[in-house]
């Protein structure tokens, strides 16, 4: 066999399975059962253990979350349907899980296998539907908002009587059950109870997947971008009103994002609470915003959380230099940003075009995801290790960042990294 001349270049992006992984992670009974050879399994291994201490995909004693039909392209079987039929019915049917989702491997999609038809004709006590098979069109935050829309899917079809102060948050990425997201959650519920609303539930949020029926009474679904299909879904199905809106991040983004939900209620203005939060925060970050304030970074990692951070950088008086985007293209909000935005690079152009920025532009800071990290994305800059994978850092005690709680974190950790970094810098001018 000869040796390949030229090796394929190193892509930052991640797959559409594993995003379905993500979502199923992050609802602890839910199966997921993969129609292909067991290549699928390795992917597991990126959540659990690594960046999910708590992940529940993968179990000890071999009952896995995540399963595969050990079915190839070749040889051809007479009836792989019938397979997977049982392969279905027996998940259903075990008492161990409240859902069953079924997707497949490109090589399977391509030969026409009908996953919506086969999830259809089970009969069991638990519901089971399919994931489109996109491997090959989409990417992770694809595949975790599929996944999302079908477990809503999956849902009973009916109405019941709707509170309209009742609120239904829809596409939150719980990507580990770790304490970040306890406290972020914490946090979410916390501030909408401040806004005068009351939170049905969030998801996904780590429970169960009967927990998911409590969305079936809100009045409102509040649709994150993680999860826009799964949200639409959810409102088509009960008839909540539906609004779309970023991540409440920041002080100011969290303020709009609470305006919004309240106006979406017909509800005018903010209670005093609400400022009074808001207030109290701004007055935990002032004086780590006088040491950050002219400070440029690098943010590597999904969009969704670019926003997110961009406009809380831009709070702070930092700026954002240069973004790389671990997914497909995809349309960002006005201004969101910055002049050097690239998505999906290969490692090598990133790597090259953030150690390109020199004297006013060279960044001070590196707010990346693990893969960006050990792919020198940083550029020198002091590293914050930030969305996902985080393989390096994990979280024991609650450090939210999103919401009123969650800048005052994150304007910590940027303070922290920002000041070891002058530390480094003044070490080697002596």
């Amino acid at each position: 066999m000869k040796e390949l001349k030229k090796r394929f270049p190193k892509t930052y992006v991640l797959p559409y399975q594993l995003g379905v992984y993500l979502a199923v992670n992050a609802v602890r009974d839910v199966c997921l059962v993969v129609d292909g050879l067991n290549c699928v399994l390795p992917k597991a291994d990126l959540l659990a253990g690594n960046h999910d201490l708590n992940s529940t995909l993968l179990s000890p004693l071999g009952r896995h979350r995540v399963v595969c039909t050990m079915t190839g392209p070749l040889p051809q079987q007479a009836n792989p349907e019938q397979k997977l039929s049982r392969l279905l019915e027996s998940a259903a049917g075990s008492g161990e899980y409240g859902a069953v989702l079924v997707t497949g491997l490109p090589f399977m999609n391509l030969a026409g296998m009908d996953y919506d038809g086969v999830a259809a004709g089970v009969k069991a006590r638990v519901p089971v539907a399919a994931v489109p098979a996109l491997s090959l069109e989409g990417d992770w935050l694809d595949g975790y908002d599929r996944a999302l829309e079908a477990l809503v899917g999956a849902l009973s079809a009916r109405r019941s009587a709707r509170k309209k102060r009742s609120v239904a948050v829809v596409g939150y990425m719980h990507d580990r059950g770790e304490a970040d997201h306890r406290a972020n959650l914490a946090e979410l519920r916390r501030i909408l109870r401040l806004a005068g609303l009351e939170p049905a539930c969030i998801l996904p949020d780590g429970g169960s997947f009967a927990d998911w029926r409590r969305a079936l009474s809100a009045g409102l679904v509040v649709s994150l971008p993680y999860g826009r299909r799964a949200a639409a879904r959810l409102a088509a199905l009960t008839g909540a009103r539906l609004v779309e809106t970023g991540l409440p991040a920041g002080l100011e983004g969290t303020t709009a994002w609470l305006a919004a939900l309240r106006r979406a209620a017909g509800l005018a203005g903010l209670p005093p609470e609400v400022r009074a939060a808001e207030r109290e925060a701004a007055l935990a970050l002032s004086r780590a915003a006088d040491a950050l304030v002219h400070s440029g970074l690098i943010y590597a990692g999904d969009p969704y959380l670019l926003r997110a951070v961009g406009g809380f950088a831009g709070e702070l008086g930092m700026r954002v230099q240069a973004a790389f985007l671990n997914c497909r293209s995809r349309r960002l909000p006005a201004g969101a940003a910055p002049p050097l935005t690239l998505f999906s690079p290969p490692a090598a152009s990133a790597r090259a075009a953030a150690a390109a920025l020199k004297g006013y532009d060279r960044p001070a800071l590196a707010v990346c995801d693990s893969f960006a990290l050990s792919e020198g994305f940083a550029a020198g800059a002091a590293e914050v290790e930030f969305g996902f994978p985080s393989y390096t850092r994990h979280c024991l005690y609650d450090e939210p960042f999103l919401g009123y709680a969650g800048a005052v974190a994150l304007g910590g950790r940027l303070l922290n990294a920002s000041l070891r970094r002058g530390e480094r810098d003044e070490e080697v001018r002596e």
